[in-house]
């Protein structure tokens, strides 16, 4: 019969029965009941086949989706990284107004330094240098004749400053310590206001930087999945192998469901098989139904019907028959291996059907990734001109703040100007001091021998005068020349304070 042709070539591709279901003469009516509840049992694959039919209804709808929530997500995310651009370029304009401040900060503190550097020596030479002693007694002596003009208590810390004991004043006692100290309690002020200023662009930054971050996080947790869209599983660089498409896994099914359709066509067709068998066999239908019960199997309602109630079977000869029983007995060995290739092809299904559902959530947490990217967008609009605020705030503080430090920069050159003009002011003072010295001996020895040649004539007209009287002074009446008695005038040539 053709119907034994074709249930042969449909279980062929299978493995070959065991020896023991080899055909050797007609099957005993207990062999053939086993052959038929191993068929009927067989048949519970259907459920596969239904499951499978679900699998693809359902991976339609699925693979709908994905296309629709990849377009979407697609689109959505080539703004969003042009939005995330925009963004780090704000952030990188904000910073670089901080970086450019920090550097022009550090050049100006730098001059600064130098300045400084340089007034700290020029205070340190002024501190080492001690006012000459001579200089230092005759302001000793001024304040001793100031102090004489007016009471003042006893002071015995004052002892060593007599006279005898010069102070030790150095040039650092003579210049005005309060200006310097001004002008660094100044540029500290400052300074202090840089770093806050830049404290709080820093915050601004701190802030934004924050949101970015966020945002990152988001696309991460949305991306996080692997290609074959497992969430759990990330992809690395040492994943060789391709994940299929979702066009791949939805073939994929299609192939297993058509070859879960052949196999059950194939189980099908060699239970039709035992039927026709038993019909063909005397007391087949009785004992079937007994041995259908015992494995509490349910038959379709026709083959019970065709088989229990034994209605008349196809007429066939015994030459046929015992042809469909070899075939029978051949097939029978393969149904078994059938059935578990079904369930195989079942299982594969649910394994590619769980990659497709994978895909799909893949897709719908990316979706809505970008939807909450899309809501702090928003946010981050809305404190975008405070950012940028904060920058200009910042460098409009900053550039007064530098051309304050310039500026106390300078007042600091003045200083140390004024120091080494007055360093340089004392070493001319003491080349005058000792000028004077030298002055004042020359005109004092002058003086001395002036006042010895004056004394000389002095002597000589003294006694001129007594010799003078000594001849004459009887003889002339007093009142001719009242100065003719007297001493003369006498020259004296003193050192006078200008």
């Amino acid at each position: 019969m053709s119907s034994t042709d074709s249930s042969s070539a449909e279980l062929s591709p299978s493995p070959p029965a065991s020896p023991e279901a080899s055909f050797h003469g007609p099957p005993s009516i207990d062999r053939l009941v086993a052959h038929f509840v191993l068929a009927k049992r067989s048949l519970t694959s259907t459920f596969h086949v239904w499951r499978a039919n679900e699998l693809v209804t359902n991976s339609r709808s699925l693979i709908e989706e994905i296309a629709a929530l990849n377009a979407k997500n697609s689109y959505a995310r080539h703004g969003v990284d042009e939005q995330i651009e925009t963004l780090h370029g704000i952030r990188e304009g904000v910073a670089e107004a901080g970086d450019a401040a920090e550097e022009e900060f550090g050049t100006t503190l730098a001059t600064l330094d130098e300045a400084h550097d340089r007034l700290e020596k020029t205070l340190a030479k002024l501190r080492k240098t001690v006012v000459d002693a001579t200089l230092q007694r005759r302001l000793d002596d001024n304040a001793k004749a100031s102090s004489d003009l007016s009471i003042a208590p006893e002071d015995d810390s004052n002892e060593d400053q007599s006279p005898g004991h010069p102070s030790s004043k150095t040039l650092y006692d003579f210049i005005d310590e309060i200006r310097h100290t001004s002008v660094l309690e100044s540029l500290r002020g400052l300074i202090d206001s840089y770093h806050e200023a830049r404290a709080t662009l820093g915050q601004s930054l701190t802030a934004l930087d924050k949101s970015l971050h966020n945002i990152s996080e988001t696309l991460q947790e949305g991306t996080a999945t692997s290609s074959s869209g497992d969430p759990t599983t990330k992809r690395t660089i040492y994943d060789s192998v391709t994940p299929p498409s979702v066009t791949q896994l939805f073939r994929g099914m299609e192939d297993h469901a058509s070859e879960m359709a052949t196999l059950l066509q194939s189980l099908v067709s060699h239970y039709d098989l035992c039927v026709t068998a038993l019909k063909h066999t005397e007391g087949g239908g009785e004992a079937a139904r007994l041995a259908i019960q015992q494995a509490e199997l349910r038959s379709p309602p026709d083959e019970e019907e065709s088989l229990y109630r034994q209605k008349a079977a196809e007429d066939m000869d015994e030459r046929e028959r015992i042809e469909m029983l070899k075939v029978l007995e051949d097939d029978a060995g393969q149904v078994e291996d059938v059935s578990s290739e079904l369930k195989d092809h079942a299982e594969g299904m649910e394994m590619l059907y769980e990659q497709l559902t994978q895909r799909a959530t893949a897709a719908r947490t990316a979706h809505k990734a970008l939807r909450n990217v899309l809501d702090q967008f928003h946010s981050i609009k809305k404190s975008l001109p405070t950012y940028t605020l904060a920058s200009r705030t910042f460098h409009l503080n900053w550039t007064s703040i530098r051309l304050a430090i310039n500026s106390q920069t300078e007042d600091i050159a003045a200083l140390n100007a004024s120091f080494e003009n007055f360093m340089e002011g004392y070493a001319a003072l003491l080349r005058e001091v000792e000028r004077r010295k030298v002055a004042e001996a020359q005109m004092e020895k002058v003086a001395n021998r002036a006042q010895r040649e004056l004394d000389k004539l002095y002597e000589a007209d003294r006694l001129a005068r007594e010799e003078f009287l000594l001849e004459v002074g009887d003889d002339l009446p007093g009142d001719i020349w009242p100065g003719a008695r007297g001493r003369g005038r006498r020259w004296r040539i003193r050192a006078e304070e200008t």
